[in-house]
């Protein structure tokens, strides 16, 4: 637009005309077009869980060939077979170990009150400018229940998420805004928290997670670290959560 507005001066009086009727009728519809895009970028993002049927509906039955149709819903089938066999042998094994003695106890309700270069470590990832001054913005709950070495990691945000894990124990395979990781989780050193490294299965980069409870109990100091396998400079964010009453 800025070309053609620029050289309006070498076009014909009927391009000149045209041109002024592009600017009058249809240039106010770009900013709100483009809110609007966006808008329901973030919507998708934000309610991808709830939007996960529709999308199912869509590849299935509109998008897929019967053919593929078919191959989806075996592919299914056996993903449901294999995730109940890990889900028993996860209990199994959480059961088992959920009375061990742990050097600390990270379970309680803790929310956000501050960022550290949040921004900056999501850019690296790829995530778009206005997802990431969203997600800067928002001061989500993260639920931590803690017995013996299972772990459960709850989220509540404008992103949602549960996590299950065994300190010490197997993968566990976790999806991030569409990026697939395999986390392990152990203890820190000083006993007073975990750090969860996630490997990026579809990425060039890795991360750890580390949460460390202060002496007092009633915060988190969580530390996230992306490495870059190309031997780029890592980045790193501070976040720091206080404990709900």
């Amino acid at each position: 637009m800025g070309v053609t507005v620029g050289n309006k001066q070498h076009q014909s009086i009927d391009d000149n005309v045209l041109l002024h009727y592009f600017i009058s009728n249809f240039a106010p519809l770009l900013v709100p077009l483009y809110t609007f895009v966006v808008i329901i970028y973030l919507t998708s993002v934000a309610f991808r869980k709830e939007l996960e049927p529709l999308r199912a509906f869509l590849e299935k039955y509109l998008l897929l060939r019967p053919a593929d149709i078919e191959q989806e819903q075996n592919k299914n089938i056996t993903g449901v077979a294999q995730r109940q066999l890990a889900g028993a042998a996860f209990e199994t094994s959480s059961q088992e170990d959920a009375e061990e003695e742990q050097p600390v106890n990270m379970s309680g309700a803790y929310k956000l009150v501050s960022n550290d270069n949040f921004e900056g470590f999501l850019a690296v990832q790829g995530v778009p400018w206005a997802l990431r001054r969203a997600a800067n913005g928002v001061r989500p709950t993260h639920r931590i229940t803690h017995i013996g070495r299972r772990l459960t990691i709850k989220i509540e945000g404008i992103i949602e998420s549960q996590t299950t894990y065994l300190v010490g124990g197997p993968p566990v395979e976790t999806d991030v805004r569409g990026r697939i990781f395999q986390d392990v989780v152990r203890y820190l050193e000083s006993g007073k928290g975990v750090i969860v490294t996630k490997k990026a299965l579809s990425e060039d980069y890795d991360i750890t997670v580390q949460r460390e409870l202060s002496d007092c109990k009633q915060r988190i100091t969580m530390t996230s670290t992306a490495f870059f396998r190309d031997g780029k400079e890592s980045v790193k964010c501070v976040q720091q959560f206080k404990r709900e009453k």
